[in-house]
């Protein structure tokens, strides 16, 4: 009975470990203005989901592993660290989000008019092709 106690007081501790931190792939727009997100959790949880602006409703997941993840928040992280502020939104766009430390980073492209920042390009492709590659399973809880 300790132990049980122990456990739940040491999960409960662990559970609030700070603030949630992710990022977030998005592409949308067009005549239905929908848009398909990925949300990538810092433990590797991908969440998939789609929608109109903040009304997303997330009904899949899958598992990235350890080091991609890693990988993908610390040149998120570099990219909007670098770049200022980039919200050029087209009729069709893309986006990368970083949420951290209670804190929104963005960067949306599509306008043609504004060349979108080839590094962003870049990771936008990579983190998507990541994706594309995992096996999606329908989510059991809401």
């Amino acid at each position: 009975m300790k132990f049980v106690f122990v456990s739940f007081l040491l999960s409960v501790a662990f559970s609030g470990r700070g603030q949630e931190r992710f990022v977030t792939v998005a592409s949308g727009g067009g005549f239905s203005g929908a848009a398909v997100v990925y949300k990538i959790g810092d433990d590797g949880t991908v969440l998939k989901g789609q929608g109109i602006g903040d009304n997303t409703t997330f009904n899949e997941s899958a598992k990235l592993k350890k080091c991609a993840t890693k990988k993908y928040f610390r040149k998120t992280r570099s990219l909007l660290s670098e770049q200022q502020e980039f919200n050029h939104p087209g009729n069709i766009y893309s986006s990368i989000t970083l949420y951290e430390n209670g804190k929104e980073k963005k960067m949306t492209w599509g306008d043609s008019a504004h060349s979108t920042p080839e590094k962003a390009k870049k990771l936008y492709g990579k983190i998507n092709a990541s994706l594309a590659r995992l096996t999606f399973s329908q989510n059991q809880r809401k």
